[in-house]
């Protein structure tokens, strides 16, 4: 379930670094006196972006397309990688880094899961609003896709864990890499972090952090069909929409808006007024409906995630 994630290693420049540099093929560059080196651009291919400068070097990768590369010989993430896969592949790249993994810290890691869905990826990532017991994390359209192909709750500078959902076929194929089918990814991001690498791989750990992923995805909301009981006016479920969409007291803070700026007569107002007022009176009246794509993807979500937390 671990993708990219980003390894900051303490070394002893002088006696290290040259040799880390030769086994990992890496260039050597200069800035004013101080010398560092730096992986060139065969880390495209190799899946691996080194840094050593004074005494720390930095590794980016993920373990995902490594394990794939090891076993099938593409830098592939669009199958299933299990926690179990993911400790293989962080052992194995141990080994072969030769650097004493007490004193690595993770600063960055994604943790996500790809999930086949029976329609274009493009019609969930529609649907999805926001995530969070609260719906207080909103999911924002990526500018930098086609619309509803990819969306993030906010990714300020500040802002530690980021959640992403996105169409895992047009990211791949926008890379120029082959994906088949229809796979909707969900994935969150945790930056500015500094934890230590067996702190981190421990069962207490992994346990806390998929408890978390699973957690935080199921309450990912998806925008729902309002039914209503036969004889409620069609104005009634315009009112109830918007109500369920904004809440009680932002739909009344636009209702007064509206009003005092002269788009609502004082009529509109007071029955919009007397409607939110009423609410709880009225409200077994209405109900939202998950639609078909919704019930699919929390089906999905829990089998695939207790396949891959093994």
């Amino acid at each position: 379930m671990f993708d990219k994630m980003i390894f900051n290693a303490q070394i002893d420049f002088v006696r290290d670094a040259e040799r880390i540099a030769r086994k990992h093929h890496l260039i050597q560059c200069t800035e004013g006196n101080e010398i560092y080196y730096q992986s060139s651009a065969l880390s495209n291919i190799e899946g691996i972006w080194w840094k050593i400068r004074g005494r720390t070097a930095q590794i980016k990768c993920s373990l995902h397309k490594l394990f794939w590369r090891s076993r099938y010989g593409t830098l592939d993430n669009s199958q299933m990688f299990t926690i179990s896969d993911a400790k293989q592949i962080i052992s194995e790249l141990l080994d072969e880094w030769d650097i004493n993994p007490e004193q690595v810290r993770i600063t960055y890691y994604e943790v996500g899961l790809n999930i086949p869905v029976n329609h274009d990826p493009i019609e969930y990532i529609s649907l999805a609003e926001s995530i969070g017991v609260l719906r207080n994390k909103e999911l924002f359209n990526d500018a930098n896709f086609e619309k509803n192909r990819q969306k993030t709750t906010e990714k300020s500078k500040n802002i530690k864990k980021v959640f992403k959902i996105y169409d895992k076929g047009f990211e791949a194929r926008d890379k120029g890499r082959m994906c088949e089918g229809n796979i909707l990814r969900i994935e969150t991001i945790y930056r500015r972090q500094s934890i230590n690498l067996i702190d981190f791989f421990s069962e207490d750990s992994i346990n806390n952090i998929l408890h978390t992923f699973y957690r935080d995805w199921a309450t990912i909301s998806f925008r729902r069909r309002l039914s209503a009981d036969k004889g409620v006016k069609s104005s009634q479920i315009e009112k109830a929409e918007s109500l369920l969409r904004l809440g009680r007291d932002e739909y009344m803070k636009h209702t007064k808006s509206d009003w005092k700026s002269g788009y609502l007569s004082d009529k509109q107002y007071r029955t919009i007024r007397e409607f939110i007022q009423s609410w709880d009176l009225i409200k077994s009246h209405f109900l939202l409906l998950p639609s078909s794509l919704e019930t699919e993807y929390r089906s999905n979500l829990l089998s695939l995630f207790n396949k891959a937390k093994i």
